[in-house]
């Protein structure tokens, strides 16, 4: 978890999928203020457990919106990166689609980022840094083959 100190507005773009469901109310139950930009490709209700919260702000909204970045960003102290096509078999679905979320998305999110003094940027990952392996279980002490 983020050390709190002076950080308080945290933007989680992905907050309402699979991680992030989990993470959001941990950081509304740590007192941040916390903004949620998604889609909502699993439902408007994901967050339900904490809707309402008024230290929640959800945004239903595609982070390759570089204009709707410019707007939400300013004044966010953290940027917890979630947003993406998360395993392989949906990236092969639509390769386009997968490359303009995971990689083309990236670069503007972190410049308009540390043009808004953003202090911290987490990129999260996923065993797909390590690559595909021979060996059954794959482990952080491996070399890393993105």
């Amino acid at each position: 978890m983020v050390s709190k100190g002076n950080l308080k507005t945290v933007l989680v773009t992905g907050g309402a999928g699979y991680v992030g469901a989990i993470l959001v109310p941990k950081l509304l139950k740590a007192g941040y203020h916390v903004k949620v930009l998604d889609l909502y490709l699993y439902g408007d209700d994901v967050l339900s457990s904490v809707k309402g919260n008024p230290n929640l702000t959800e945004i239903k909204g595609d982070m390759r919106d570089v204009a709707l970045l410019e707007k939400i960003i300013p004044g966010t102290d953290v940027v917890i990166h979630l947003a993406c096509i998360s395993n392989d078999p949906s990236f092969e679905l639509n390769p386009d689609l997968g490359k303009s979320i995971n990689y083309d998305a990236f670069l503007p999110l972190v410049q308009i980022s540390k043009k808004n003094k953003v202090q911290r940027f987490i990129y999260a990952s996923s065993s797909s840094v390590y690559g595909v392996k021979e060996v059954e279980n794959v482990t952080e002490d491996m070399e890393r083959l993105p």
